[in-house]
């Protein structure tokens, strides 16, 4: 665990350290986000991983997750993250995580701060002993239909 601290103060989350368990990966995905982190959340991903952020129908691999947070990094700091109703399963090598996600975004440009609440569902795979992500679905509701 004081591995783990000190990987993410100092912003190493590529250490194979960071991502000893299912449950380290997690904490590192969020601790990156906290921090804007764009490479740490990159590195949390497989070559091959299957992302469905809410910005796009789907992107493969490290790349993808770049250029979708990419893009709200250049808009957006990100102030808090917090995961509730949280579920995670492991079976051998494989984990699913599941649960509900709030964030909180500081527009750069100025502006009032957004709340954004969601859904999210992930599979990591044990790759020689680092656990990565190999899929993951991020969500928020749509809104009610205009009323008539």
């Amino acid at each position: 665990m004081k591995t783990l601290l000190l990987c993410l103060s100092f912003g190493l989350c590529n250490s194979a350290l960071a991502f000893e368990s299912p449950q380290a990966l997690q904490d590192a995905f969020v601790a990156a986000m906290r921090a804007n982190d764009l490479e740490g959340l990159a590195a949390c991903y497989t070559a091959d991983a299957t992302t469905f952020m809410p910005d796009t129908m789907m992107g493969v691999g490290p790349e993808a997750v770049r250029s979708s947070w990419g893009a709200v990094f250049k808009d957006f700091r990100i102030t808090s993250v917090s995961l509730s109703e949280s579920h995670m399963e492991v079976s051998g090598d494989l984990a699913v995580a599941w649960g509900l996600y709030s964030m909180t975004a500081e527009p750069l440009a100025g502006g009032e701060t957004m709340l954004m609440q969601g859904r999210y569902m992930d599979a990591a795979r044990n790759v020689d002993g680092q656990w990565l992500y190999i899929a993951d679905h991020a969500s928020m509701p749509l809104p009610p239909p205009p009323e008539k």
